[in-house]
């Protein structure tokens, strides 16, 4: 197998996922980039080929800060609930556009004491929890990187207010520093009274991971939230994503996780349509260039 320098795209999320089983998967006998690679690229002033952008990139995944509606039912499915229960107490405690609670403040600000090199893109859902997260995390004053949120990473929509975003123009007034030309309307489309489907969160997630393939960045940094990311990496998760099972597992509030986002196959996955993998990237081999793992609060988990 040859081995291409590749320069690294850091994909920050939040999220929340469940373990998935190994996968019996035969890698296309095809360049891909490790850490070192990665690493060795960036301190070449991350030229690489053509050919080399197309099949790799090093992305992290984060979790956004704890929101006024996760610290009720977070502590009772802790405590071993079942989910009619947590998803009453969400219920209880649910707020439009749900803000970050003064803990997830400090999971942020905590997080973005962690330096990340080299970001050129910073994204983030639609939902002020997330945009907030990325701009303590990222500040705008210390980060020249192109911000753009997405409807894309949204979390799983409907039944829930802390689901429904505000209007493109009043999110373009409250966050000036963000390009929000990308959102599908201005008013929130895709918020129902009824909850979204496990299935149509996770192809929604799909197609904001092709979006981000296209674009020509090769550093950076997508905030989103835990179903998104449950439904999209865990199990079944989506049919054109495989996802090692480290990069499954459930997030915790401001973790990030390294990973290598790559194109296994442009067009075999149902319908002519990309399949990409997630691996893990450790951070030991970037010499301090990536962030892994990190995680303020273990106990408290968004949805």
């Amino acid at each position: 197998m040859v081995r291409l320098p590749i320069s690294s795209l850091f994909l920050c999320s939040i999220s929340g996922a469940f373990i998935r089983g190994p996968l019996n998967l035969a890698l296309p006998s095809r360049p891909f980039v490790t850490g070192r690679d990665v690493r060795v690229a960036s301190r070449r002033g991350g030229e690489m080929s053509a050919e080399g952008m197309a099949r790799s990139k090093v992305v992290h995944l984060v979790r956004h800060g704890q929101a006024q509606h996760n610290p009720r039912a977070e502590k009772a499915r802790n405590a071993g609930c079942d989910t009619p229960t947590f998803l009453e107490l969400m219920r209880q405690d649910d707020a439009f556009d749900a803000a970050l609670t003064p803990t997830g403040l400090e999971q942020a600000a905590g997080a973005s004491q962690h330096s990340i090199r080299g970001v050129e893109l910073i994204v983030a859902s639609s939902l002020s929890r997330a945009i907030d997260t990325a701009d303590i995390i990222f500040p705008p004053g210390e980060q020249t990187a192109t911000r753009v949120s997405r409807d894309e990473f949204r979390e799983i929509s409907g039944w829930l207010l802390n689901a429904k975003r505000r209007t493109r123009s009043e999110l373009s007034g409250r966050n000036p520093s963000w390009d929000f030309s990308g959102l599908h309307s201005e008013e929130d489309g895709l918020w129902t009274p009824d909850l979204e489907g496990e299935a149509a969160c996770a192809e929604r997630a799909y197609l904001g991971l092709r979006w981000l393939w296209d674009r020509p960045e090769h550093h950076a940094a997508v905030v989103a939230h835990g179903g998104v990311w449950a439904f999209l990496l865990g199990a079944p998760g989506h049919p054109n994503v495989r996802a090692a099972p480290s990069m499954a597992a459930r997030f915790r509030n401001c973790e990030l996780r390294s990973c290598r986002l790559s194109l296994l196959s442009p067009g075999d996955g149902g319908e002519g349509r990309p399949v990409f993998a997630i691996d893990p990237v450790d951070a030991a081999e970037e010499d301090g260039a990536i962030l892994n793992g990190v995680a303020l609060d273990a106990n408290a988990a968004t949805v």
